[in-house]
């Protein structure tokens, strides 16, 4: 089926469905890629399938895209690097044209930002936010957490992409840094290189343990030096007028309240299969959309419901382990682990003692 003719479908679901402002504002896809770093926090997995554009389009096209066509933002991100897909330009070209409204989302490392995809980017008809994982402000560290031996290339490719953009809102180009003990005293330098690249944003997250190999990698190991590198990192970013986002300190004497975390009122998240998530910290969900079963049975099931009311009353189980849910948690190992899937007994592997 043709863009236009999709689109036209879409707007007939639309009215059909009688939508109103009562559904999921941000919709992530998990479209997986292959992956050419092995980055040292990484949590995929061996057997990971790629983002299929046919198959998707197959499943989910009835019960999934009119609700796309309302939402604020798309955010195509899952493990490894859809770009790298063949038929990448492809993606990028349906998603836009069928969609043009929506914001779109991407995260990636960096190594698939290729001119052919940056000029698609920079000129098509959606705005899009970019987060490019890198890490680190050399190749060396760089290459030590990625696996990866091509900074500069990335660097280039990042530039040219900055520089090409039209205004300074499209797209928006994020820089990540995942903090570790093996990087955490390079923050600072990295606020300089992205201030070097006329990036947007700088956006700081721990790194989450999803085996027993990633435990010492946690900052929560090195509490004084990463509240020192994080003193100095928003000091220097103050003085280089670039934003940057942090995770909350450590043993800090207080910590701002979270009113109510938004994320399972605002967003859904689905992998390839139409398995469903609230959010990327959030405990396992059984939910799942399919043939016979509309995007918002599932926005309004019970396990949705139950989910929303313990963050409104406070009893949800993730103010134990979420960081947006309950900063103050960060002094608590456990929010340094992930909570989700068949890795229930990871805790009791290591005990109380650290």
């Amino acid at each position: 089926m043709r863009n236009s003719a999709l689109a036209t479908k879409i707007n007939y679901l639309v009215k059909k469905n009688n939508m109103d402002s009562s559904f999921p504002k941000t919709i992530f896809i998990q479209a997986a890629g292959p992956c050419n770093s092995a980055c040292a926090f990484c949590s995929r997995g061996k057997d990971y399938q790629v983002f299929d554009l046919a198959d998707h389009r197959r499943r989910f096209e009835n019960n999934l895209y009119p609700y796309i066509a309302k939402a604020e933002t798309l955010a195509l991100t899952g493990s490894g690097e859809f770009l790298l897909l063949p038929e990448a330009i492809d993606i990028l070209d349906f998603f836009d044209n069928t969609f043009p409204g929506v914001e779109k989302f991407f995260a990636t490392n960096g190594s698939s930002l290729t001119l052919p995809i940056c000029e698609k980017i920079v000129n098509g008809k959606s705005r899009y936010t970019i987060h490019v994982s890198l890490h680190a402000s050399n190749p060396v560290l760089h290459k030590a957490i990625t696996r990866m031996d091509n900074f500069h290339k990335i660097l280039e490719q990042v530039n040219y992409l900055i520089q090409s953009r039209k205004d300074n809102a499209r797209p928006r180009v994020n820089l990540i840094f995942v903090a570790t003990t093996l990087n955490i005293d390079d923050l600072p330098n990295f606020v300089r290189l992205a201030s070097d690249l006329h990036a947007d944003k700088i956006v700081c997250y721990y790194n989450y343990i999803y085996i027993p190999a990633q435990k010492y990698l946690s900052c929560f190991f090195k509490q004084e030096l990463t509240n020192k590198m994080f003193d100095e990192a928003e000091a220097l970013a103050h003085k280089l007028n670039i934003q940057l986002g942090l995770p909350p300190r450590f043993g800090q004497k207080k910590y701002p309240k979270v009113d109510t975390c938004r994320e399972p009122f605002n967003q859904i998240m689905l992998n390839s299969e139409g398995h469903i998530l609230p959010c990327d910290a959030s405990e396992d969900c059984h939910e799942k959309l399919s043939d016979g079963k509309d995007l918002m049975e599932i926005w309004n099931s019970e396990y949705y419901q139950k989910l929303r009311s313990s963050l409104v009353n406070g009893t949800a189980s993730c103010f134990a382990h979420c960081l947006r849910a309950n900063p103050a948690c960060v002094n608590d190992f456990s929010a340094h682990v992930i909570h989700r899937g068949s890795n229930k007994e990871i805790d009791v592997l290591w005990g109380d003692n650290f």
